[in-house]
């Protein structure tokens, strides 16, 4: 079921009584941004300062960290528990150094039981969830909130997040050298990091932000060496006194591709190309022409009942690339890419413009049928305080939509808030507006917020993503989770939600009130149990939801079983879901998932199979079955890619179709890049 808990920080305030009702809800932001204007952090101390240290001799990448290589680089050791702060007995040392064209990190591991370590990885920018991983993070602009992050696991694979958003691939995110293995203390690990792969300040000596942490699987626990907990970023490290080189991004990356095949009787063919560029070492930009969006593969959605419209996630490379510079709000942001269908032409630029204000600006354009424009910037005023405005226009044949937003977020201590105006102007709706102000808290593991909210009922931003309108009225949950260590219990939580809205008659709209508990035992069995009342639409709803997995969070092997019962909208609702996650031999993964819905009268069932078998480390087949209902589609694939050479995919079907039709498509990308 869709259920609507609208705080940008969700789970995250408390608020006094007589401060609210002393609050007028139809003004909530002017006041409360000039108050927080007004505002400043109180400056930490300066106690986790690295000084930089210039490579002269660069160490070899080979997984085993000599003394001889390493000794003369920065060193830092120790791990904080992430959630509560306390330190580990199975502690690390750290080594960071950098030369004109590298950053060079070490990391050896204690661990008491090195024949449990997880390692199933071997690739190159791939997820590492399932797997033992070191983590090093480091924010160049020295601005908190710009972090890049390189993973490493103990077979030395590799994953790569760089701050902004970037799609996966490789020719244009890059790629880093590491090395790793398994010793008899623990595991070590060893990188090199090209400076080009991320955005950068101006050429000379700067001080930057970083930490190290370490995902840990026995212990089914998340250590850091800088603890910055309840929002405390500034207990980050501070590398001091760095010489950023010059590095060489005046190139303009071109991925031209076509494809030809036989699809449903007919033969097929098209072209297109995509191209990246740096502009400066700060911004970027991407384009596309005639994007090929027909064969990527889509995510696709559960059949659970919902009262409101559901978007699956976006996966199409264009969008992700930058992605992170155009996020409004995370609830109901006025721009989401999927609104975006097709496009013949699409222009995006997006990076800083200085350490503390990045932009992002898209344009679409469907020739003769529709154009969408986005914009948005954001201001840093202290590490955690920051304004944000973006904008949205389509035009579209017949229809005319814009859209504005503005939102200021502050943090003092263990306290966040934060407030958000929006506005929107379309042919056939009229005028609207959506307003919404809060305030959250976290300490150790406690969590609480609370929100008033505002929709009008003409409020349509077109290009974003809005479930309900015609409401207002208050929402607010409080959580608590806590290790532990009692009777082979690692972790338990709980949490209260509310929500009460009425519409702008002043009718009720709804009332909703959640409860749920959660149990980690150290073997990774995870059992979740959740209770929902609602009053929506003249309805009582009341949904009860057991859901129970093991391992948790381990992507490769893994089997999860749920179970929902209740009564939805005047009828009785039941669900039953299970899912199984397994990796039968070292480079096949298996994965699926059945689901069957009882909703009143109605039967509905679905199943997903989905496969990948890696041939090496740029080539692999995958496919997916879909069966719903009447409908079944399947389709296979061959993809030889990341090899920074041509690449080819041959796809058997339709990636998307509703139901299988006879679809063979052969596709050649030939990347290359102009300085």
């Amino acid at each position: 079921m869709s259920r609507t808990f609208c705080a940008v920080s969700p789970s995250r305030a408390a608020y006094s009584p007589n401060m609210l009702r002393s609050m007028s809800p139809r003004i909530p932001f002017a006041c409360l941004a000039i108050l927080l204007a007004s505002i400043t952090l109180a400056g930490g101390q300066d106690t986790r300062r690295l000084d930089a240290v210039k490579v002269v001799n660069p160490p070899k990448i080979d997984g085993i960290i000599e003394d001889s290589e390493w000794a003369n680089l920065s060193t830092f050791q120790g791990l904080l528990d992430e959630e509560t702060g306390q330190p580990t007995d199975e502690t690390a040392q750290f080594w960071i150094g950098y030369d004109d064209k590298f950053i060079y990190f070490a990391a050896k591991l204690v661990d008491k039981q090195p024949h449990t370590i997880q390692a199933t990885e071997y690739r190159t920018n791939v997820s590492l969830g399932g797997d033992d991983s070191v983590t090093f993070a480091l924010d160049p602009f020295n601005t908190y909130r710009d972090f890049n992050h390189f993973s490493i696991n103990p077979r030395g694979a590799t994953n790569i997040d760089i701050a902004g958003g970037r799609a996966a691939k490789r020719e244009w995110l890059g790629e880093i050298l590491a090395n790793a293995r398994v010793t008899e203390t623990g595991w070590e690990a060893e990188a090199r990091i090209p400076w080009g792969i991320m955005r950068l300040p101006s050429q000379g000596m700067h001080d930057m932000a970083f930490n190290a942490s370490r995902n840990h699987k026995r212990l089914q626990r998340d250590f850091v060496w800088a603890h910055t907990g309840d929002g405390r970023v500034e207990n980050n490290g501070r590398w001091v006194g760095v010489d950023v080189p010059a590095t060489d991004r005046n190139s303009l990356k071109l991925l031209p591709f076509g494809y030809l095949g036989y699809d449903d009787g007919k033969t097929i063919s098209n072209a297109g190309l995509d191209a990246r560029m740096a502009i400066t070492d700060q911004l970027e930009a991407v384009g596309s022409i005639n994007p090929d969006f027909r064969n990527i593969e889509n995510q696709v959605l559960s059949i659970d009942f919902s009262y409101f419209e559901r978007l699956a996630g976006e996966s199409r490379p264009f969008f992700l690339e930058g992605s992170s510079f155009f996020g409004t709000s995370r609830d109901a942001p006025i721009f989401a890419s999927q609104r975006i269908d097709k496009f013949d032409t699409g222009l995006k630029f997006y990076g800083k413009i200085n350490p503390t204000t990045d932009i992002g600006i898209i344009n679409a354009n469907d020739f003769g049928d529709e154009n969408a424009l986005v914009g948005r910037a954001n201001m840093q005023f202290s590490p955690r305080s920051n304004l944000v405005v973006a904008f949205t226009d389509l035009q579209r044949k017949g229809i005319s939509n814009s859209a504005d937003f503005i939102s200021y977020s502050h943090g003092i201590d263990r306290l966040s808030l934060f407030g958000q105006i929006s506005t929107s102007r379309d042919t056939d709706e009229g005028d609207g507006h959506r307003y919404n102000t809060g305030l959250s808290y976290r300490n150790q593991g406690l969590s609480s917020s609370l929100e008033y909210v505002e929709i009008s009922p003409n409020y349509r931003p077109r290009l974003g993503f809005v479930r309900e309108r015609n409401l207002r009225g208050y929402n607010g949950r409080f959580s608590f989770d806590k290790p532990m260590d009692w009777n082979g219990v690692i972790e338990a939580g709980y949490s209260l939600g509310f929500e009460k809205l009425n519409d702008f008659d002043g009718n009720p709209y709804r009332t909703e009130f959640s409860a749920s508990t959660s149990v980690t035992m150290k073997d990774g069995l995870d059992i979740d149990i959740d209770y929902d009342y609602e009053e929506f639409e003249g309805n009582i709803d009341r949904v009860f939801d057991f859901s129970i997995e093991k391992p948790r969070g381990n992507p490769y092997r893994r089997w999860d079983f749920g179970f929902t019962t209740g009564k939805v909208a005047g009828e009785n609702y039941q669900s039953e879901r299970i899912s199984i996650s397994y990796r039968p031999v070292q480079r096949l993964q298996l994965n699926g998932r059945l689901q069957h819905v009882k909703f009143g009268s109605e039967d509905n069932s679905q199943f997903i199979l989905s496969g990948v078998y890696d041939i090496g480390n740029d080539q692999s087949i995958n496919g997916r079955l879909v069966s719903r209902g009447s409908d079944t589609n399947v389709y296979l694939a061959f993809r030889r890619s990341g090899n920074k050479g041509a690449e080819y995919f041959f796809i058997l079907g339709d990636p998307n179709a509703r139901s299988f039709r006879m679809s063979v498509t052969l596709k050649v990308s030939v990347p290359f890049e102009i300085r």
